[in-house]
């Protein structure tokens, strides 16, 4: 992977949160069909990283690129300003978030929380967007709960239809930002499993993650994050097993599969 061009580089980023410094300077990079998985304690800037990368949050500081270039800012009138959110939107087509909290629609089905985006944002046909939603729902093991509501759903039946809404704008890569963590052990590993699917498709994913076993056996790459700044990454087999920091071999030793 190292002779192509990352899909995805991320050059000094900095955030701030009011006085807090909670990004200091990330650098990494990420390639087509990689799994990378983002890991470290509470507090270490990974949900705000991955806020950056999507745009939710602007950074203060430091450059995002997306297929060689730069995502964010525009040129304008010779001045650089930030993008619009109109400006945004085909970045963020190309490369969706999934949250913890699954953000469904509660007054429509499961098939119409999928198709919505596709039809209003994209403004594509309703019949075909429709077969493919249908289609996506079967992938996440769900076709046969198409028309039910979310309150008729468990939580990880909805965090599959959110996944399904995701893949619906056809993106190039999938942000996970702990989308496990609020499930029961029994639920989370239907949603794992779904994403397990997606990287042996070779669908590019960046997750933030509790999940040790799922870093293990699918991550092609982690990086580990202690008080914003990325302390060690590598193949995660090597790296967990022999953490060259304190701090990683504290956070190993605090998790539990």
């Amino acid at each position: 992977m190292s002779g192509t061009e990352p899909l995805l580089r991320v050059e000094g980023l900095v955030k701030r949160l009011g006085a807090q410094e909670v990004l200091k300077g990330i650098d990494f990079v990420v390639h087509r069909g990689e799994v990378v998985a983002i890991i470290g304690a509470s507090g270490s800037g990974k949900s705000t990283l991955l806020r950056c990368l999507n745009l939710l949050i602007s950074p203060d500081n430091g450059r995002i690129l997306w297929k060689g270039r730069e995502v964010g800012w525009v040129e304008r009138g010779g001045k650089r300003i930030r993008a619009t959110e109109r400006e945004l939107l085909p970045y963020r087509t190309e490369i969706a978030m999934v949250f913890q909290s699954f953000n469904l629609f509660p007054h429509m089905t499961a098939l119409q929380n999928i198709i919505e985006a596709p039809v209003m944002v994209l403004g594509r046909p309703k019949a075909e967007v429709t077969a493919e939603a249908e289609a996506l729902l079967a992938k996440v093991r769900l076709g046969h709960r198409k028309d039910a509501y979310p309150h008729q759903m468990s939580g990880g039946e909805q965090q599959r239809v959110a996944i399904a809404r995701a893949l619906a704008m056809k993106p190039e890569a999938l942000l996970f930002d702990e989308v496990t963590s609020a499930l029961d052990p029994e639920l989370k590993g239907e949603v794992l499993a779904v994403m397990r699917d997606l990287a042996a498709e070779g669908m590019t994913t960046i997750s933030v993650s509790h999940e040790m076993g799922f870093v293990r056996s699918v991550a092609d790459r982690v990086i580990f994050m202690h008080k914003g700044r990325v302390r060690e990454s590598g193949d995660p087999k090597t790296v967990l097993a022999n953490p060259q920091t304190p701090e990683l071999a504290a956070f190993v030793e605090s998790v539990t599969d």
